[in-house]
């Protein structure tokens, strides 16, 4: 439950996801399975990221190249065998516009700062500032990023995170015949204070209400 609207309820999966395939492709029908959620958020960690994202899409063929934290892939046959003739890309049926508006104005307040390359940086840091991400060859103008921290995204990525998202649409759609995916990926960035994990909750915080708000809209459900 979340204290700002009590008629949100969570629930929460107690540890986090083991980044390997079968344990995950056993997992999630399961639990979707057993709860049958309205909606559902999946979060991951963007090491390179200085920012919130929410993800679009996750592809379908990709994880048979790529090896897990077990060594191991899931190969062709077995992509075949679990998901059929669902497409190569799916894509959320949430209104993720209205979402990350929504979520922007719930996070308008909160104060961004983040270690980048060892160093730290906020909101109230010179709008001519630069900084050069771990990794990433492209500056960024901090006075144009960090107070706008939580944004859309289309690269969720081809390893755990995107097979998580993709297995989370293919049974989200299974409860609604198909017809509808309501799912979301959150992407952060890698928090290591206590400062920094709070910010985290009340950022995803404000996502799930942005969620379940365009929810409600879409499905006309009354609040």
């Amino acid at each position: 439950m979340i204290a700002s609207d009590p008629t949100i309820n969570l629930i929460l999966y107690p540890s986090p996801i083991p980044v390997a395939y079968h344990p995950t492709i056993s997992l999630i029908p399961e639990l979707i399975s057993t709860h049958q959620p309205d909606i559902i958020l999946s979060m991951g960690v963007a090491e390179g990221r200085t920012y919130f994202a929410v993800e679009q899409t996750s592809k379908r063929r990709v994880y048979n190249v790529i090896p897990d934290i077990d060594n191991e892939v899931f190969t062709t046959e077995e992509n075949n065998a679990t998901w059929g003739d669902s497409p190569d890309i799916l894509s959320t049926s949430l209104d993720l516009n209205a979402v990350v508006k929504t979520w922007q104005d719930n996070t308008q307040d909160v104060k961004w700062q983040f270690d980048i390359n060892g160093e730290r940086f906020s909101d109230s840091d010179s709008e001519d500032a630069t900084v050069q991400v771990k990794g990433v060859s492209t500056m960024w103008d901090l006075g144009e990023m960090m107070p706008n921290g939580v944004q859309w995204s289309d690269a969720v990525g081809n390893y755990l995170c995107g097979f998580i998202y993709y297995t989370d649409m293919v049974e989200m759609g299974k409860t609604a015949d198909g017809k509808e995916r309501n799912a979301a990926f959150m992407h952060v960035p890698m928090l290591t204070t206590e400062e920094d994990l709070q910010t985290g909750v009340e950022v995803t915080v404000g996502l799930i209400e942005a969620l379940v708000k365009t929810w409600r809209e879409q499905h006309q459900v009354p609040t």
